[in-house]
Parts: structure tokens; C-alpha cells; sequence
């Protein structure tokens, strides 16, 4: 009359230091470079794989500032109006990218970023 309970699977849940992960990769594209910049100085834990993200998600948002840049000196030729707008979407759909790949548990890569900061 013993009954056996079924397992309980406890998911695995990110903890608060992977929510900085996210932040880093949601927030770079919308408030600029320093937001990353700020979390990883300021990170010190032994996560590994949210240190990679961490400076994967710094060296992105370097990057597109210094594209940014690049995009306004091209807006007195007209074009930067329209690279602009298309380099910020693909930003934004790769910081997606990015944060579902920290949630997965996978190294992500920025494509056409500069690796300013290395591991």
C-alpha cells in the first residue's frame, strides 16, 4: 500500500546573475554601450558562459556605436538614413538571438562585431 510518488523535475531556472546577462544583451541595443559596459566591469562571479556573453554583448555594443558614428557621416550623403535604421534592427534581432542562446545554455557570437575585449 506503499505508494511510490512520481519524480518531481525542479527546471532549471536562471539565476539572477543570468538575468544580467540578459539585461547586457537587451538593453545594449536600446540605451547604447555603457550599459554592458557597466555590468561586465562590474561582474566578478565565475560563470563562465555569462562572461563569454558578457563580453560578447560589450564588444557588439562598442561596436555599433562606432558604426553609429560611421552611419551619421553617412546620413550627409542620404544613405546613412537607411543604414542606420537596417544595421539597429539586425542589432536588435541579434541581442535576441544572443538571449536566447544565454537562456539555452550556448556561446553566442555577434555577427560583424569587433572584439575589443577577448576571454
Amino acid at each position: 500500500m506503499d505508494e511510490q510518488q512520481p519524480p518531481v523535475h525542479i527546471l532549471n531556472s536562471p539565476g539572477p546573475d543570468r538575468q544580467l546577462g540578459t539585461l547586457a544583451h537587451i538593453l545594449g541595443p536600446i540605451l547604447g554601450f555603457l550599459v554592458p559596459l557597466i555590468i561586465y566591469a562590474t561582474y566578478d562571479k565565475g560563470d563562465e558562459l555569462l562572461k563569454s556573453h558578457l563580453i560578447q554583448a560589450t564588444n557588439a555594443s562598442i561596436t555599433f556605436t562606432i558604426a553609429a558614428i560611421v552611419h551619421s557621416f553617412l546620413m550627409v550623403l542620404l544613405i546613412g538614413c537607411l543604414t542606420f535604421p537596417v544595421h539597429w534592427v539586425l542589432y536588435l534581432i541579434w541581442a535576441l538571438n544572443a538571449n536566447s542562446a544565454l537562456k539555452a545554455g550556448q556561446e553566442y557570437q555577434y555577427p560583424l562585431t569587433i572584439q575589443f575585449i577577448s576571454a
